[in-house]
């Protein structure tokens, strides 16, 4: 089956049942076999040719049953890279940057997620972060993702300079034939899973469903997050 193409269609029913069922999947992992596959994804992720220039790198901290960051950020400050999280403003919903000084700087944030304090928050400009990466939920060799439907990162990766890698981490389990897009949607161009590396060609970075929609509302309580 093919990457998913043209006018989305019941895109919004799609996209919820399609995020139910891969969570579903990826919940249903033991603990042992995520810890294994999230090192598998951080050795794969530290072999990308997208990183050789790299010097300052956002990553998203893990919660729950997503791929594991903690590896990769803890290389990433073994070879000196500066490291930078995200920060949610609920309110706004955007996402600030802010410099990552170890995990003791760290309290839990919206939907749980930690994040820097904000006694000593740094906060970085987009416009010197080097590579990103970032959550999801669903990705199909398109690129095209799934998140949790609150459109914070699509926000902050419309903004980022062109040149810069968005990269995925997933396990294989999240990989899908095909994500319906939304029309604010931008694509990931590496998705790094414990299984191989995809790279995406593809002409642009926004996904194009035929429709560009609100921002969608905030998600109180339960379970969600940021991507």
């Amino acid at each position: 089956m093919p990457c998913y193409s043209g006018r989305a269609v019941g895109a919004a029913q799609q996209r919820e049942a399609l995020r139910r069922e891969v969570l579903a999947r990826r919940d249903r992992l033991p603990p042992e076999e995520r810890r294994r596959a999230s090192r598998a994804i951080a050795e794969r992720f530290w072999g990308l040719a997208e990183l050789a220039s790299v010097r300052t790198l956002h990553v998203s901290l893990s919660t729950g049953s997503e791929v594991e960051t903690g590896d990769v950020v803890a290389e990433a400050r073994r070879r000196g890279l500066r490291v930078v999280v995200p920060v949610i403003l609920v309110n706004e919903h955007r996402l600030l940057l802010a410099n990552y000084e170890g995990p003791e700087t760290l309290a839990p944030g919206p939907f749980g997620i930690p994040e820097p304090r904000p006694e000593g928050r740094k906060i970085v400009d987009l416009a010197g972060v080097d590579a990103l990466v970032i959550p999801g939920v669903a990705f199909d060799e398109c690129g095209n993702r799934l998140g949790w439907g609150a459109g914070f990162y699509d926000r902050l990766l419309e903004r980022a300079r062109p040149a810069v890698p968005i990269v995925a981490l997933a396990y294989e389990c999240q990989i899908v034939p095909a994500v319906p897009p939304e029309g604010h949607d931008i694509r990931v161009l590496v998705i790094v899973t414990e299984q191989r590396v995809i790279r995406v060609r593809a002409a642009s970075r926004v996904a194009r469903a035929g429709r560009n929609p609100p921002s969608p509302p905030f998600r109180k309580g339960g379970r969600g997050g940021i991507s």
